[in-house]
C-alpha cells in the first residue's frame, strides 16, 4: 500500500487515515478547550499543533501496518489522545480517561458521518479528492461545534467533575461496545449483527451516535448528582447555622440575666472580709465584664446575637475581633441568610485564626457598610500560609481530608450573594486573606 492509497483510499468506504486522525486530534481539541487547562498562551498553541501532527502522523503510519495491528493500532490512538489531554487538562486520571473515551466516540461518530453524506454524494454525482477533503472540513467543523456547545453545558458548571471506578467502567464498556458494533460489519459481515454493503456506513454512524449521547447523558448524570450531593451539604450547613443562632439567643438572654445579678456580687465584695474570697468575686466581675463587652449593638438584633457569639468565642480562642458594622443596612435579608452569611464567614476567620502560633497576629475584622446600592460586606483575617485556589471552582481548596464533605461554607456564601445579586471574591495579600461580599439592596 502507497502512500497515495492511504490518503485516498480505493475502496469508496474506507475514510482517509489522515482524516481519522484530524477527527481524533479535533475531538481532543474541543475537550481541550471545554475544561480546565494546566497549559496556557502559546504553550498550549504550540502542544496542540504538535499534536495534530502525531495524531495524523501515527494514523498514516498505521495505514501501512497490515490488517491483524488494526486493533492494537486504535489501542496506540486511543493512549495517545489519552496522553494529550492528561498532558494539557487540569484533571485526574479518571476524568481525562472519561473525556477520552468521550472523544474517540466523538472522532468515531464525525468521521463515519462524513464518509456517509460524501459516499451518497460520490454514487450519484462522482468522487473527487477536492470535494472529498470540502467534505471532510464541513462536516467536522460542524460536530465539533454542536458537541461543544452541548458539552460546555455541565464542563462550564462551577462544579468538580467527581467520576468513580464504576462510572468509569460504564463509560468504558460503552465506548468498547460502540466501537465494536460500529466496526463489526467492517471485519465480519457474515454475523447477525452485521450490515450489508450499502447500510454499512448507516449503522456505523447510529451507532457510534447512540454512544456518544449515552455519554453525553452519563456525564449530564453525574454533574446533576454532584450538584444535589452539593446543595443538599449546603442547605444542611444553613441550618446548622440557624440553629447556633436560636441557641446563641438563648445563651445571651441567660447572660443578659447574669449581668443583671452583678450588684449582687458587688454587695457581697462589700461585706467580704475575707481578701481570697474578694479576689474571688472580682475574678467573677471581670469574667461577667468580659462578656458585656462581648455584646454587640449593630442595629440589627439578629447580627447582633451572631456577633456577640462570635465574639466570645473569640475571647475564648484569644483572638482579637474587631467589628464596624452597621446592621440596618442588612434589614432586607432573611434571617437565615444572615446567620449563614456571617456565620460561615466568621467560622472560617476563626478557624484560620486559631491556627496561628503568635496571638499577637490573631486578628479578625469584619466591615459592614453601604457603598451606593450595594451592601459590601468584608472579612479580613491574618494567614500565614499561603491559600491554594481551586481553580474550577475559584475557591480556596479545604484543608480537610474529607474533601468531598467539606468547604461548602465558602459556597453557601456565594450562593446567598448571588441570591441577592451581587457576588463574592476572595483575595490573599501578604499574610492578609479577604474575604468580600457584595449584596445588592435593591434587590
Amino acid at each position: 500500500m502507497n502512500l497515495l492509497e492511504i490518503l485516498v483510499p480505493e475502496n469508496i468506504m474506507d475514510t482517509p487515515r489522515l482524516f481519522t486522525g484530524l477527527a481524533e486530534w479535533g475531538a481532543v481539541l474541543v475537550n481541550i478547550l471545554g475544561h480546565k487547562r494546566k497549559k496556557k498562551g502559546a504553550a498550549l498553541v504550540l502542544l496542540c499543533v504538535l499534536f495534530c501532527f502525531v495524531q495524523m502522523g501515527f494514523q498514516v503510519m498505521a495505514g501501512f501496518s497490515h490488517i491483524s495491528l488494526w486493533i492494537p493500532n486504535m489501542m496506540v490512538a486511543v493512549g495517545l489522545m489519552y496522553f494529550e489531554m492528561f498532558f494539557v487538562l487540569d484533571a485526574t486520571p479518571p476524568q481525562c480517561g472519561f473525556y477520552t473515551i468521550q472523544a474517540f466516540l466523538v472522532a468515531e461518530f464525525s468521521a463515519s458521518l462524513y464518509r456517509q453524506i460524501y459516499v451518497w454524494y460520490a454514487t450519484a454525482l462522482g468522487s473527487s479528492t477536492l470535494l472529498s477533503f470540502l467534505f471532510m472540513l464541513g462536516i467536522y467543523a460542524l460536530v465539533f461545534f454542536v458537541y461543544f456547545q452541548f458539552d460546555r453545558r455541565t464542563s462550564g458548571l462551577d462544579v468538580p467533575f467527581e467520576i468513580t471506578p464504576r462510572e468509569f467502567g460504564s463509560a468504558l464498556a460503552t465506548g468498547i461496545g460502540a466501537f465494536s458494533l460500529s466496526n463489526l460489519s467492517f471485519i465480519w459481515t457474515n454475523t447477525p449483527f452485521s450490515a450489508d454493503q450499502n447500510n454499512m456506513l448507516y449503522v456505523r454512524t447510529l451507532v457510534d451516535l447512540g454512544g456518544m449521547l449515552m455519554l453525553m447523558t452519563q456525564k449530564d448524570r453525574i454533574y446533576e448528582a454532584t450538584i444535589s450531593g452539593q446543595n443538599f451539604a449546603i442547605n444542611q450547613l444553613l441550618r446548622r447555622q440557624y440553629e447556633q443562632y436560636k441557641l446563641s439567643v438563648d445563651n445571651s438572654e441567660m447572660l443578659r440575666k447574669e449581668i443583671h445579678d452583678l450588684k449582687h456580687y458587688l454587695i457581697a465584695l462589700k461585706n467580704e472580709s475575707s481578701p481570697e474570697k474578694k479576689q474571688e468575686y472580682i475574678d467573677e466581675l471581670e469574667q461577667q465584664i468580659a462578656i458585656h463587652e462581648a455584646f454587640q449593638n449593630t442595629g440589627n438584633q439578629v447580627l447582633d446575637v451572631i456577633l456577640t457569639n462570635k465574639s466570645l468565642q473569640c475571647r475564648k480562642k484569644n483572638i482579637t475581633f474587631k467589628v464596624m458594622a452597621d446592621g440596618d443596612i442588612i434589614s432586607f435579608m432573611h434571617v437565615k441568610d444572615i446567620c449563614a452569611l456571617f456565620g460561615n464567614l466568621l467560622d472560617n476567620a476563626i478557624e484560620a485564626s486559631q491556627l496561628i502560633a503568635s496571638a499577637d497576629n490573631r486578628l479578625i475584622t469584619l466591615s459592614v457598610k453601604k457603598v451606593n446600592s450595594f451592601v459590601v460586606v468584608e472579612c479580613v483575617n491574618y494567614c500565614d500560609k499561603h491559600v491554594e485556589i481551586e481553580h474550577q471552582e475559584h475557591l480556596p481548596k479545604t484543608t480537610k481530608e474529607d474533601k468531598k464533605n467539606h468547604g461548602f461554607g465558602l459556597k453557601s456564601i456565594r450562593m446567598i450573594a448571588e441570591k441577592y445579586n451581587g457576588s463574592m471574591s476572595f483575595s490573599q495579600e501578604k499574610n492578609w486573606v479577604t474575604i468580600k461580599v457584595l449584596l445588592n439592596q435593591s434587590n
